[in-house]
């Protein structure tokens, strides 16, 4: 089972504590809800159910405004945040946060004029396979709950309904969409739809044993609600909830009351719904790579009859890069080989000239061409399913080899068109595979600034020439194996191995100012760049690589003294003056930022994999692990908890930042982890010991790990 994550706060713990840790729930759908350990919101993907759509994540419920009262005496289970203030004070109330990966409770300790103190549960759960949540309210069994009297439950929706990335100022028109159930419907409660092109949000309330439950509809408007993280982040950060009306009805031991929250009136009992999980069975039994196995299933998400990969919560829709980057750990290796067969299968039919789509639709618009390597990485893919999962080389034959013939032979002719009579993607006479422009970004690294890459990349990219000489050399050993004539493209391979090795192995003069390690772009015009990123990473791992043995071991070195961080690796050398610490800031300045110094945890997997295949010894895989343990001992009860960011700062303390979970972070976790396991069995039963968890322990546990994990 996944982890679980506990807080406890002391009565003098403030509003801050608790605000930068995140919880997320997600389903299969790709709805979710999510927000912070304190009940704030702080940005504006913030809310309580975000439904994915056609067109995009739609913000239907942002929040709720709910209290009780006992004995007279109003107490608040819910804050927001307001100019100089956070209201109401919820906060001051609650004694405990739980946090799995189905669901997220608060525990709230109300005192009464006595002295004694009644104890609340609010827990919010996100439906599987439905468009719905489901909020819980639950008095727990003590005498002085027993005795205490008659509670009573509010609670007022605040509603936005409009695109998770904007915001919404007030409109009386919003009044009119508001329409309580009618007569006769199963729960009280209202249908509420401002916009036809926003699904509609039903709301209804349930009540347990002799609790009468009532919605009285009395529209209004909240305020300048302010999330503090868009405002860091250069974005419109003040907002304006609509709420139209209020929730009643009262609590009892043993008798709950349920609020639900969808895109369609309740069919079913909240009990039956709320025991419903589409959890799977464990395949693993250590819990970290189960704890990752249970993550990766949160990116799988199905649309129609298509099953896709967002990249990333809150914003990013599917990417076809991250998807096949991530593909082998969401899949392949997590005990999901049919889901993974169904992607690659299903993404034929979306290739266009070679050329796989970087940006798949379902939210994102019209399928995108404008990526140089989703196609290269689609190969690889195929080649993980086939060494991996012995017996599916009939699969690939049937419904991915068409599709590497025509990406290869695409590539080699020429393909994606420059509107001047050129191509973008097209190989040269030695094989060499060269990209873009000056105007253009086509590789992983392409952040701009009104339209000009801040990270140019065009010419050879040294990992679009390793990804693309691993993919013919593994297309002429598939043929042999098919018993096939190899493609005709694959007759480049000796020529391109000399000239990958001629034009991206530093000359003897310049191999020591590159650490070992190989330049990241050449051009025929200005040669190579003397950057030191974190690419070449990729051409030592690949199974079939240009590069020796000898070789693949000095990039991983280059790679360790100079990029290797905690939490991943760096994007450019500390030593270049080009070099940015900090991903902070607007969306200028976090671009300049995100490929010049930040951290991305995904390209780890790719340096085990280089460790490994440089035939790397226990020794240096046990200080690969001591040097990464935080971000699996710290990491993840820090951001998202449980899940794994996007990137981190590039120098220490290493804050992370972007999406607070990531597809391929947490996929190349996941096959790190299980490459550890399965090449450095004794690293890996050392550090899997040392990373011992206990179900039942708390958050707090988790942290103090890290201090084990660096000494074992």
């Amino acid at each position: 089972m996944p982890m679980e994550y506990s807080i406890r706060f002391s009565a003098g713990s403030g509003i801050k504590a608790g605000l930068s840790r995140e919880w997320l729930l997600t389903n299969v759908r790709g709805d979710y809800a999510s927000g912070t350990v304190r009940g704030c919101a702080t940005r504006r993907y913030h809310g309580l159910l975000c439904a994915q759509t056609a067109d995009g994540k739609r913000m239907l419920l942002s929040s709720m405004e709910d209290w009780v009262r006992i004995q007279g005496r109003e107490y608040p289970l819910s804050c927001r945040l307001h100019p100089g203030t956070a209201w109401p004070e919820s906060w001051k109330l609650e004694s405990r946060f739980n946090c799995s990966r189905y669901e997220i409770s608060r525990l709230f300790r109300l005192p009464l004029e006595s002295g004694a103190h009644v104890l609340l549960e609010r827990t919010v759960r996100l439906c599987p396979d439905e468009g719905r949540l489901l909020i819980r309210y639950a008095l727990l069994d003590t005498p002085e709950a027993s005795s205490c009297g008659k509670v009573d439950l509010f609670a007022r929706p605040l509603a936005s309904c409009r695109p998770a990335d904007h915001l919404t100022r007030a409109d009386l028109s919003f009044s009119s969409a508001l329409h309580p159930l009618p007569p006769g419907s199963l729960y009280p409660g209202f249908s509420f739809r401002p916009h036809a092109s926003i699904p509609q949000l039903v709301m209804e309330i349930i009540g347990s044993g002799m609790n009468a439950a009532a919605f009285e509809p009395s529209t209004d408007w909240y305020y300048d609600i302010l999330y503090p993280v868009e405002r860091e982040r250069g974005y419109d950060w003040v907002d304006d909830l609509f709420m139209p009306g209020t929730f009643s009805s009262s609590l009892c031991v043993g008798s709950p009351v349920w609020i639900s929250a969808g895109i369609m009136p309740l069919a079913d009992a909240p009990e039956a719904l709320w025991e419903k999980c589409l959890a799977e069975p464990p395949i693993y039994t250590e819990p970290i790579l189960e704890h990752l196995h249970c993550e990766c299933s949160r990116f799988l998400i199905q649309s129609g009859e298509e099953t896709l990969v967002p990249a990333g919560y809150h914003w990013f829709g599917p990417w076809g890069r991250d998807t096949f980057i991530a593909l082998p750990g969401l899949t392949f290796l997590s005990g999901r080989l049919d889901t993974g067969k169904k992607i690659l299968a299903q993404i034929g039919e979306h290739v266009r000239d070679g050329l796989v789509p970087n940006l798949l639709g379902n939210g994102n618009g019209e399928a995108a061409y404008n990526s140089a390597d989703a196609s290269l990485w689609y190969m690889l893919a195929v080649q993980r399913l086939f060494l991996e999962c012995p017996g599916e080389e009939a699969f690939v034959h049937s419904e991915c080899w068409p599709v590497i013939k025509s990406i290869i032979a695409h590539f080699a002719d020429g393909t994606m068109p420059d509107g001047q009579g050129g191509m973008l993607v097209k190989a040269d006479v030695h094989g060499l595979l060269h990209v873009g422009s000056q105007q253009t970004q086509l590789t992983w690294m392409d952040a701009s600034i009104d339209g000009v890459p801040v990270t140019p990349r065009h010419g050879c990219a040294v990992e679009l020439n390793a990804l693309w000489y691993n993919a013919l050399e593994f297309a002429h050993s598939f043929a042999l194996a098919c018993a096939e004539t190899p493609p005709t493209e694959t007759r480049l391979i000796p020529v391109l191995r000399k000239e990958f090795r001629r034009v991206f192995i530093p000359h003897k003069e310049e191999r020591t100012a590159m650490g070992g390690g190989l330049y990241d772009t050449w051009t025929p015009e200005s040669g190579p760049s003397h950057c030191i990123r974190p690419n070449q990473i990729i051409a030592a791992a690949l199974p079939y690589s240009p590069l020796s043995k000898r070789e693949r071991t000095s990039v991983a070195a280059c790679v360790r003294k100079q990029l290797l961080t905690p939490f991943g690796l760096r994007t450019l050398s500390p030593a270049d003056a080009a070099y940015r610490p900090f991903c902070r800031g607007s969306q200028a300045e976090r671009d300049k930022a995100y490929h010049q110094g930040t951290v991305w945890p995904w390209l780890l997997g790719f340096y085990a994999e280089a460790l490994w295949r440089g035939g790397g010894t226990e020794k240096a895989a046990r200080t690969l692990m001591r040097t990464i343990s935080p971000l699996f001992a710290q990491h993840l009860g820090q951001a998202g908890l449980g899940s794994i960011s996007e990137i981190f700062d590039g120098d220490s303390p290493h804050a992370p930042g972007g999406c607070i979970a990531q597809a391929w972070s947490t996929a190349e976790a996941l096959r790190l982890l299980l490459l550890v396991r399965r090449e450095w069995p004794d690293t890996w039963k050392r550090w899997a010991d040392a990373y011992s968890y206990d179900s039942g322990s708390e958050l707090e546990h988790t942290i103090d790990m890290e201090k084990s994990l660096c000494v074992f």
